[in-house]
């Protein structure tokens, strides 16, 4: 999965209220900063992947009113490479981290927790070739691999 703008799309389906997503990496040619709502800083939850080097660290509401905007910001603008574009994607839901993706959805990289996470959304990203397979442990804890 090298393409941001596609995984989103397919992860707004844990869009609400009270959803929050960070990016963490090279964001200086997007439109994340306009959205309403964006911080700086981390949160209780979401936090920075990598501590040197320092990469840019963008929270947003993940709200189904916000998606378009966070989609028009990050479509084909957004890529993994190497540590150029985004590096880590994180997502809260309830208070909780849902979904994760460091290391630019490196194999083993990638955790979702149910049961914020459904397992049809990852067997459906998994279809799409977003990630190539997933493991379900009796924890709540998927690990999805590309």
């Amino acid at each position: 999965m090298r393409n941001v703008a596609t995984a989103t799309r397919h992860l707004a389906r844990l869009a609400g209220d009270d959803s929050r997503i960070s990016f963490e990496g090279t964001l200086a040619n997007i439109d994340l900063p306009n959205v309403s709502g964006v911080r700086q800083e981390e949160t209780e939850t979401l936090r920075r992947g990598t501590i040197r080097p320092q990469f840019e660290f963008l929270a947003l509401p993940l709200t189904p009113e916000s998606m378009p905007e966070i989609e028009k910001a990050i479509q084909s603008r957004i890529a993994f490479n190497h540590n150029e574009g985004n590096v880590h994607v994180q997502i809260e839901k309830n208070g909780q981290l849902a979904f994760v993706a460091s290391d630019q959805f490196d194999e083993g990289c990638v955790t979702a927790i149910r049961p914020a996470v459904r397992l049809s959304l990852l067997e459906e990203l998994v279809q799409k070739k977003i990630l190539h397979f997933f493991e379900a442990g009796q924890t709540g804890v998927i690990s999805p691999s590309h």
